[in-house]
């Protein structure tokens, strides 16, 4: 084999749109369920930590409210994970040898460098005058200034959302659930008398308070980011697009 047989040619626009696409789909079907060893919680998680389907057992009632409650989050961590490592391999396996493909693994991207803001003080005074009558030193002084303070704006969104929450309650305040701004499940309380109902009931009562929980914390980091970027995208309103697709019913729960 010649040493041009060995580069590797690009695929074909109609075959690499082909390729992507399937990608895709294998990406938003990457789901895992994972169950206690005696079936008292199951899980199903997708990509993004969503939690895509929530079931009790009748072993869940030997359990207190409180050790219940931190039942379902600890499966659900161990659940997203493995939806995550599905979803990895799967873009992996797909773009294994095809450097054309994006790389859409964001934990396998370098540390971006601090971009170094612009010396103000370099400018002239004596710059040209545009249309308006504003001098050139002027109108660059306002921009580096306005990127400046966007650069402040990032870091301290960055900070913000690692400690964003929200949390929702059931109609009859007896569950509750917190999930940081992301997705992740941080902690969910089941009332004593929440145990009246039946395991599918309960679970699913649950699992709806999970994901109102959910959706709160996404408009909440959609408002956020809107500060930031201003009107130049309707964050929020592209947010609130997305949650108000309805969401297929979960009828997986075990009794």
């Amino acid at each position: 084999m010649g040493a041009f047989d060995a580069i590797q040619k690009p695929l074909p626009p109609a075959e690499l749109k082909q390729t992507v696409d399937a990608l895709r789909e294998a990406v938003a079907a990457a789901t895992a369920t994972v169950s206690t060893s005696d079936g008292a919680v199951e899980v199903t998680a997708g990509p993004g930590n969503a939690i895509v389907g929530l079931g009790f057992g009748r072993a869940a009632y030997r359990y207190s409210p409180e050790r219940l409650g931190a039942l379902v989050v600890e499966t659900a961590r161990h659940a997203s994970a493995e939806a995550t490592g599905t979803m990895t391999e799967t873009i992996r396996t797909v773009r294994r040898g095809r450097a054309e493909l994006p790389d859409l693994l964001g934990g396998a991207l370098p540390d971006m460098p601090q971009p170094e803001p612009p010396n103000l003080d370099e400018i002239p005074a004596d710059g040209a005058v545009d249309d308006e009558g504003r001098r050139t030193d002027e109108v660059l002084r306002r921009v580096g200034e306005e990127s400046r303070r966007q650069l402040q704006g990032y870091a301290q969104l960055r900070a913000e959302l690692t400690e964003l929450t929200a949390t929702a309650r059931s109609d009859d305040g007896g569950v509750a659930a917190q999930v940081r701004a992301g997705g992740e499940l941080m902690s969910v309380h089941i009332g004593t008398d929440q145990y009246q109902h039946d395991p599918a009931t309960l679970a699913g009562i649950v699992h709806t308070t999970v994901m109102t929980a959910t959706a709160r914390a996404a408009m909440l980091m959609a408002e956020r980011v809107q500060q930031l970027t201003g009107p130049r995208l309707d964050v929020r309103s592209l947010v609130a697009q997305y949650q108000e697709k309805p969401a297929e019913p979960d009828d997986q729960h075990r009794s």
